[in-house]
């Protein structure tokens, strides 16, 4: 070959070379902008959530946990933290480093719904090129739309979509959380009170009712009415004609009065009392169908008839009318927990103050509006609710919803002063006379209730009610008591934290000993339960294996969702003891459900096992290690003492397990008992 021709066939090489370089480059900017597109289009998604109702492999308590893609070469965090802190200030001052952190950050503070919920933590992880997050919860339905909400938010914020408005959506979601079990009051100021004091809270969602603490300890309820209360007691308090009759009885102060199921029967009863009366539905609450103030025959008739219309649309049964004789005053609510006088709170009728310029609609709209009229789980006043008992009430003092007050003049909208109604709160705990404490706990001690409340009409709280013009209107089972924890105005009562420590006195006393593994033998529970009952024959022990559930050595059942059979060990009331295993499994797919393991054993784990019962490990506790034919057991990461097991032998392995941990047992047992 000539040069000349060795020459032409170099050139035509390197043209070939810069025509593959040239359709490379071109092939290499089409992915660029594929993977950019990709980018743009997945940014934010999320997707594999899973719930979990207690400690799991991702976080230490119960969590929602799901996957997203973030962009990785999309918008930096100041970018996102400039337009998030438009919504939260406070984001200017979060550490957070990369987007994913912001990110659950704001989620955090979504789900605490503007009210500071008890929800601090959550985890970051990552799956291939995604982030994995693990964050508290309260209701899974409303955390899963939170978490998409914040998702469209981020992703607006990339795009410029300036047309979303995340405070409206928000809002929203937070009128959905107010409808949700979490969304009371009461029962969420309970919740919480057992939260912050480490006092494991379970949501029974057969039974549609929370369990504080665990086996024996447990306390069951929902608001304030629970297991171990009287359920004739309960039940009694509802009738008020018969309670009327049985404080009179017992010489407490109580107006007379008559239940009457007829017209008849109540034009009868008024004639024996002298105006004004009161007519109300004897097995009402919260002071639905009251009628005060009734002057004449055709009013107590009026109200009489209500109370019948109202049991018709509602279809129960009509138990009857109590009339009685209208004693004044002004509205309290007194409350025992335990027997024992806690809290004492005003009650004012919902009012309005006129400005000469807004009519009574209006000024109701207006203080609709206040902040502790959101009506929420922290509000301390409910929303004043326009109906036909309000009109009417403004009818008798000749006043209409478009009337316009004068500047200063108090417009009362309502005959009762209940907070569900719309009525005001006031503390004076500080200010009732022992004699008017005595008078509560002398009732209370008449009844089997945790929580008891005594509606009371008097004209200063501070003077003995032996001294007249103070009477006892009726008394209730399963009270509200947020008002007390929050009133409107005057200190803080924490009756929720004292009714939970009315029954556990310490949050210890919550728990029972759980010894926790990743797999341990039929055989070893059983031989764990016999060692158990020698220390003590009465002993209530419960073991869950591959098998199932056992109580004191007996097959009970093997439910197929793990976290059932663990519901099923801890809701007994009568167990003492428990061991629960917990394979690789059932951590990812539905968690531990229990908080908190005294003894953890691990023979031969896998990561997610060690990792998840590890961290559950309470202080002080041991950990019992299989590693081949060696057994370990540890405390605070030192080896106490070894032993090795002869694999040929089937039942040596449980036997020198349980002469391993034989020691603690006794102390283990009795760890959770105390004598106050």
């Amino acid at each position: 070959m000539t040069n000349e021709e060795t020459e032409k066939n170099l050139e035509a090489a390197r043209q070939l070379i810069e025509k593959i370089k040239e359709q490379l480059g071109y092939e290499n900017e089409k992915i660029e902008e594929f993977k950019l597109k990709m980018y743009r289009e997945n940014d934010f998604k999320v997707s594999k959530f899973q719930a979990y109702t207690g400690p799991n492999y991702y976080l230490d308590r119960a969590a929602l946990v799901f996957n997203i893609f973030i962009s990785p070469v999309g918008d930096s965090v100041d970018f996102f933290k400039e337009h998030v802190s438009k919504v939260f200030p406070k984001a200017l001052e979060w550490e957070t480093p990369y987007v994913i952190d912001l990110f659950c950050k704001v989620l955090l503070e979504t789900l605490k719904m503007d009210i500071d919920l008890f929800i601090n933590k959550y985890s970051i992880s990552t799956d291939g090129d995604e982030y994995v997050v693990a964050i508290e919860y309260l209701d899974k339905k409303v955390a899963k739309e939170a978490v998409y909400l914040v998702s469209d938010w981020f992703y607006a914020i990339t795009n410029d979509d300036y047309k979303f408005d995340f405070v409206k959506k928000w809002q929203e979601l937070q009128a959905k959380f107010d409808k949700t079990l979490y969304g009371g009051p009461t029962i969420y100021s309970l919740i919480e009170a057992g939260l912050k004091r480490d006092i494991p809270v379970i949501y029974l969602y057969e039974e549609n009712q929370f369990m504080w603490g665990y086996g024996k300890k447990q306390l069951r309820g929902r608001s304030t009415t629970f297991h171990n209360d009287g359920i004739k007691d309960t039940e009694f308090t509802m009738y008020k004609d018969m309670v009327g009759d049985f404080l009179v009885k017992c010489g407490f102060p109580t107006p007379q009065g008559t239940n009457c199921y007829t017209e008849e029967e109540v034009l009868e009863a008024v004639k024996k009392l002298s105006f004004p009366v009161v007519v109300k539905p004897v097995a009402g609450h919260k002071g639905q169908g009251v009628t005060t103030g009734i002057e004449n025959e055709a009013q107590a008739l009026e109200a009489f008839r209500k109370i019948v219309k109202a049991a018709q649309e509602e279809g129960v049964n009509f138990d009857g009318a109590l009339v009685q004789q209208q004693i004044y005053g002004t509205d309290h609510r007194l409350l025992a927990v335990g027997g024992k006088f806690v809290a004492a709170l005003e009650r004012v009728p919902a009012y309005v103050d006129g400005d000469g310029i807004n009519t009574i609609e209006k000024l109701i709209e207006e203080e609709n509006k206040k902040i502790i009229r959101l009506d929420n789980a922290r509000s301390p006043l409910c929303k004043i609710k326009i109906d036909d008992n309000l009109i009417e009430f403004l009818k008798l003092q000749g006043l209409t919803l478009n009337d316009v007050p004068k500047a200063g003049e108090r417009i009362t909208l309502r005959r009762v002063a209940n907070i569900s109604a719309g009525g005001v709160s006031i503390n004076v705990t500080d200010k009732i006379h022992p004699l008017n404490v005595k008078m509560v706990e002398d009732i209370a001690s008449y009844f089997n209730v945790r929580c008891l409340g005594i509606d009371v009409l008097a004209q200063d709280i501070a003077k003995p009610w032996t001294e007249g013009n103070f009477g006892i209107i009726e008394i209730n089972a399963g009270p509200g008591v947020f008002m007390h924890l929050a009133p409107a105005y005057g200190g803080s009562i924490d009756v929720p934290g004292k009714i939970i420590l009315s029954h556990f006195k310490r949050p210890e006393n919550s728990r029972i000993p759980i010894i926790a593994a990743n797999y341990v033998t039929q055989e070893f529970a059983n031989l764990l339960n016999a060692k158990l009952h020698e220390i003590n024959p009465k002993v209530f022990f419960s073991s869950l294996t591959r098998k199932g559930v056992y109580f004191n050595g007996e097959y009970f059942y093997n439910n197929p969702n793990h976290d059932a059979n663990v519901e099923n060990m801890l809701r007994h009331p009568k167990v003492d003891f428990a061991l629960i295993m917990h394979e690789s499994d059932d951590i990812y797919d539905f968690g531990m459900v229990h908080r908190g393991a005294d003894l953890v054993i691990l023979d031969e784990p896998r990561y997610a096992e060690e990792k998840t019962l590890l961290s559950q490990l309470l202080p002080g506790g041991h950990v019992l290690w299989v590693d081949g034919n060696q057994i370990y057991l540890k405390n605070n990461g030192d080896v106490l003492n070894s032993t090795t097991f002869d694999e040929n032998n089937p039942d040596d392995k449980e036997q020198k397990m349980l002469s391993l941990i034989e020691p603690l047992l006794p102390e283990l047992l009795y760890k959770y008992e105390f004598n106050d």
